[in-house]
C-alpha cells in the first residue's frame, strides 16, 4: 500500500479528516470545504457549488468509508445528467475501496428495463460487513430508476437533469426509511428545481434573511462553494502541485482564477458557474418581461375553429406576405399553425390549435391556409420531425416553391429559438395578449450540460410541449428564411452531417 494509502486507511480508522495526521506526502488528503462536506452526516445536505472543485471525488470517498468500516451498511444509488460523469464516480469509489482497504471491487455494466425503457446501470458490490454487503449503483438521469429505491442517493449536477422535477419526486421518499441524500451541483437558473430546494432550506436556517418556512419546505444542511473559497482552501496550490507548475502563494492563487475567467465566454457564465450565483436570465430564455412591449391586443388569440383561423388572417393581414409555421402533435402534442404578416414586423395573424385530431384534419387545414388567394402564403415551415414526417411530405410535394420540411436537430432547434429571441428583443414581431401564448414562450430554458454543450428545451406542461411557441418559432423562421431549401436539416444548417 502506499504512503499516502496508508496514512488515509489510518485516518479512516481513526473516524476523523480532521488534525494535522490527514496528511499524506505531505499534502492533506482532502481540502477543508471536502472534509466538511464528507463529515455532513445530515438526513439531506446540499452543495452549491464550483465547476470542478472535486465534489464528486470527495463523496465517492465518504461512501467508500461508510461501508467499508461498517458505519452504514445501506444501498447507494447515484445519478449524473450524463453517463460520463456516472462512470468517472464509479471509478472514485473503485479506486478508493483498492487503495485504502484492498478490496478490488468490480463495476458491472449493463441495463436493466424499468418499465418500457432500458437503463444504463453500473454496479459495484462491498465485502460483507456485519451481514450486509452493500451496492453503489449508478444510473442514467432516468427518474423512473429511482422509483421504489431504499437506502442512500447522491445526484450530481442535479440543476442540469432534463427532468429535475420528476427526478426529486422519485427520489426524495427514500429518505422516509433512514436513507439520505446528498445534491451537488452548478447552478442553472434561478428557477431549477436545485435552486428552489437550496431556498427551501435557507427558510429553515435563516427565516430572518429569507422569511418564515412553509409546510412543505425541506430541511437540508448547506453547502456553499465557489471557485475563491475553493481557491482559499487551497485548491490552486493543489491543482499546480499536481500538474508540476510552481506554486507562489497568492501570485499563483490569482493567476488560477484569472485563467478559469479568461475561459468563460462572459460574466453571466462566470458568475453561475464558477462562482456558485444563479443566473436569473438562465431561469428562462423569454422571462416574462421580455416580450410585454411585444404583445399587442388587436392580435388574435389561439382558436380550434379552422373557419374562424382563415377569417383572422384575411382580417389582420390584410394585402401583406403571410408566413405560416406549423408544429405538428396529436395526443400528447397538439397541431399548430401559426400565422404571422407583414415586412419589417412580424404580426400574428391567427392560431390555430387542434388537439387529438385525424392527420386528416390537419391536412385539410393545411390546404386550405396555403390555397387562399388573397392574402397568400408565402412561405410553410412544417414540422418533419416523427409523427410529422408523412404530412410534411405530402405538403411539401403539393406546394413545392413555398413550403419547406423542418427537422427538428439540436442545431435546428436553437436557430429556430435565438432567432425568435432576436426578434422579440428588437421588437419586431407583434404577439397576442394570451397568458398562454407567453407562459409557453417563458417555457423555454437555455441548458448548458455538464459535458459544456448548450441546447434549447421547453417544459412540458397537460397541454402540450411548447407547441405554440414553436409554432411561432417556425412562422418567424419561414419569414426570415425565404429561399431557404425545401427540406431543412443539419446539414443545410452547415452543422455537418
Amino acid at each position: 500500500m502506499s504512503a499516502r494509502a496508508a496514512a488515509a486507511s489510518a485516518l479512516v480508522a481513526a473516524g476523523t479528516l480532521a488534525g494535522s495526521a490527514a496528511q499524506a506526502n505531505g499534502e492533506p488528503l482532502f481540502l477543508p470545504y471536502q472534509i466538511r462536506w464528507i463529515e455532513d452526516d445530515s438526513r439531506i445536505a446540499i452543495m452549491e457549488k464550483s465547476r470542478r472543485v472535486g465534489a464528486d471525488f470527495c463523496e465517492a470517498f465518504r461512501v467508500v468509508r461508510e461501508r467499508m468500516n461498517g458505519s452504514r451498511n445501506l444501498d447507494y444509488w447515484y445519478t449524473s445528467a450524463d453517463e460520463d460523469a456516472a462512470l468517472e464516480f464509479m471509478r472514485y469509489v473503485q479506486l478508493f475501496a483498492l487503495e485504502l482497504y484492498g478490496a478490488a471491487l468490480e463495476i458491472v455494466d449493463g441495463h436493466e428495463a424499468f418499465g418500457k425503457e432500458d437503463i444504463r446501470v453500473m454496479r459495484l458490490t462491498f465485502p460483507e460487513v456485519d451481514g450486509r454487503r452493500p451496492r453503489v449503483t449508478a444510473m442514467s438521469s432516468n427518474p423512473k430508476g429511482f422509483r421504489s429505491k431504499g437506502g442512500d442517493i447522491g445526484i450530481s449536477e442535479f440543476a442540469h437533469h432534463d427532468h429535475a422535477d420528476e427526478l426529486w419526486k422519485a427520489a426524495s421518499p427514500a429518505r422516509l426509511w433512514g436513507g439520505r441524500i446528498r445534491i451537488l451541483s452548478t447552478h442553472n437558473g434561478e428557477s431549477s428545481k436545485f435552486n428552489q430546494l437550496i431556498e427551501q432550506a435557507r427558510r429553515h436556517t435563516d427565516p430572518d434573511t429569507y422569511g418564515d418556512a412553509r409546510p412543505s419546505d425541506i430541511e437540508a444542511s448547506l453547502h456553499r462553494v465557489d471557485i475563491h473559497d475553493a481557491v482559499a482552501d487551497g485548491l490552486a496550490r493543489r491543482i499546480f502541485n499536481v500538474t508540476g507548475r510552481e506554486y507562489l502563494g497568492d501570485e499563483s492563487d490569482r493567476q488560477f482564477i484569472d485563467e478559469c475567467r479568461r475561459d468563460c465566454a462572459d460574466e453571466l457564465v462566470w458568475a453561475e458557474e464558477f462562482e456558485a450565483k444563479p443566473n436569473a436570465e438562465a431561469g428562462s430564455y423569454f422571462p416574462y418581461e421580455l416580450p410585454r412591449p411585444c404583445v399587442s391586443a388587436t392580435c388574435p388569440r389561439p382558436t380550434s375553429d379552422l373557419d374562424r383561423f382563415i377569417a383572422d388572417i384575411i382580417e389582420h393581414a390584410k394585402n401583406d406576405p403571410v408566413f405560416l409555421g406549423g408544429d405538428v402533435g396529436r395526443i400528447n402534442d397538439r397541431f399548430v399553425l401559426y400565422a404571422t404578416a407583414g415586412r419589417k414586423t412580424r404580426s400574428t395573424v391567427g392560431i390555430l390549435v387542434y388537439h387529438r385530431q385525424d392527420f386528416q384534419a390537419m391536412e385539410h387545414a393545411l390546404n386550405r391556409v396555403m390555397t387562399l388567394p388573397s392574402p397568400r402564403v408565402r412561405r410553410l415551415s412544417l414540422d418533419a420531425t416523427g409523427i410529422g414526417m408523412q404530412l410534411a411530405e405530402r405538403i411539401t410535394r403539393r406546394f413545392r416553391t413555398r413550403a419547406e420540411a423542418v427537422m427538428f436537430t439540436a442545431a435546428v432547434k436553437a436557430d429556430l429559438v435565438t432567432t425568435c429571441r432576436r426578434d422579440v428583443e428588437e421588437q419586431t414581431v407583434l404577439l397576442p395578449d394570451d397568458p398562454k401564448v407567453l407562459a409557453e414562450l417563458n417555457s423555454f430554458r437555455k441548458v448548458t450540460t455538464s459535458a459544456g454543450n448548450v441546447r434549447f428545451d421547453a417544459e412540458r406542461s397537460r397541454d402540450g410541449h411548447a407547441d405554440i411557441a414553436t409554432g411561432l418559432m417556425l412562422s418567424l423562421h419561414a419569414a426570415d428564411r425565404p429561399s431557404s431549401p425545401r427540406f431543412l436539416n443539419l446539414k443545410a444548417m452547415g452543422a455537418g452531417g
